[in-house]
């Protein structure tokens, strides 16, 4: 099975850390970069032309949010020409985020916060 780069876009150290090391422990990712925001994932993918196969996206940052991440991402997609698969990872319980987030082609699901092993191997088979 061909391994799947994963990237992490969250604001929260602790979770990220934790997640990383989920990610390390299913050793079914090869590379797993990470940002504090998606203003920074912007700029990073814009001047590498390089995605990753998944990303798991936090709707509430600093800076820019998920949802302003995503619009220009949208973009991003369709000017490299590489799908990659969203997963916003929220510890949002409201139903509008989840109804907002169906309204992008890239968004695959909500998963609530935290991801745990079993859901990251998931993730993998899925993509």
């Amino acid at each position: 099975m061909l391994q799947k780069r994963i990237c992490i876009i969250d604001d929260d150290p602790i979770y990220k850390l934790i997640t990383k090391k989920l990610i390390q422990k299913t050793k079914l990712y090869s590379e797993t970069i990470e940002f504090n925001n998606g203003n920074e994932a912007i700029i990073y993918f814009e001047a590498t032309s390089d995605l990753p196969d998944i990303l798991l996206l936090d709707i509430e940052m600093p800076e820019m949010d998920g949802w302003e991440f995503l619009d220009e991402f949208c973009k991003l997609e369709k000017r490299i020409n590489k799908e990659s698969t969203v997963y916003i990872a929220s510890s949002s319980i409201a139903i509008e985020d989840k109804l907002k987030a169906k309204e992008y082609k890239c968004v695959k699901e909500f998963l609530s916060k935290p991801i745990n092993l079993d859901k990251l191997q998931k993730i993998a088979e899925q993509n």
